[in-house]
């Protein structure tokens, strides 16, 4: 998931440091930027334009940005830029997400930026209820599943045509699907396969490097040749890494 950005400021430099900004944050990309607010406010109610976040001036040619914000607010993500402390309070009354002051600082951007996309995520998250709290497990071939609950799985290493379910408190469960199979019941990113023969839960991971995934426990497991690559793509668009 990558943010879309554009900005709406009467002075081309400002909208050229911005798209600086943007292009140095891995999160988000430029969808352009217009001097003329009103023409700006237009397109993007009727849907010409496309921005998950809109950096919106203040003080403009004929129009002030506080009165943009609320209906704005409605279709897009409002950050306000002013080189002005005193309007911080009204902008976020009026549904403002964001204040930055000029001069624009990068480190406060890219925290801007990375609240937004953390909230947009955990909201997708929370909305598609994609984590169940339980998964029945087949354990043998005649029918008879295994309740676990979710957060208690470790990890998951395949043995031959099985698997072995890791739980926190060690205990082991052998799973008559494959490996393949487990994944695709096990939901991406709360589980990630990072190996040909190795699932791990995110949530259990202490720490990775270029070569192995360490986990809570201290099990340690390498990246298969192929895998880490999607291992990093996965938490960065999930809101995990920055």
């Amino acid at each position: 998931m990558t943010l879309k950005c554009y900005v709406i400021d009467d002075m081309p430099a400002i909208t050229r440091l911005i798209k600086t900004f943007i292009e140095q944050t891995p999160l988000t990309s430029f969808a352009g930027g217009e001097t003329d607010a009103l023409k700006a406010y237009n397109s993007l109610l009727n849907g010409k334009i496309d921005a998950d976040v809109v950096f919106l001036d203040i003080e403009m040619p004929g129009v002030s940005g506080l009165d943009l914000i609320e209906p704005l607010s409605k279709v897009t993500n409002v950050i306000l830029i002013s080189g002005h402390k005193d309007y911080g309070q009204q902008a976020f009354e009026r549904g403002a997400v964001g204040y930055i002051f000029k001069p624009f600082d990068l480190a406060k951007f890219q925290n801007t930026i990375q609240r937004i996309y953390n909230n947009q995520r955990a909201e997708k998250t929370q909305s598609s209820g994609s984590l169940a709290p339980y998964y029945y497990i087949p354990v043998d071939g005649r029918g008879v599943r295994v309740r676990l609950k979710a957060d208690d799985i470790c990890f998951a290493e395949t043995t031959g045509n099985f698997t072995i379910v890791n739980m926190i408190d060690k205990k082991q469960h052998i799973c008559s699907l494959n490996l393949s199979q487990l994944s695709e019941l096990l939901p991406t990113p709360f589980f990630i396969r990072i190996s040909r023969s190795i699932i791990v839960n995110t949530a259990k991971i202490s720490s990775y490097n270029s070569s192995d995934v360490i986990l809570e426990n201290g099990k340690e497991f390498a990246f298969g040749a192929t895998y880490k690559q999607d291992f990093i793509r996965i938490i960065r668009e999930h809101g995990m890494l920055y």
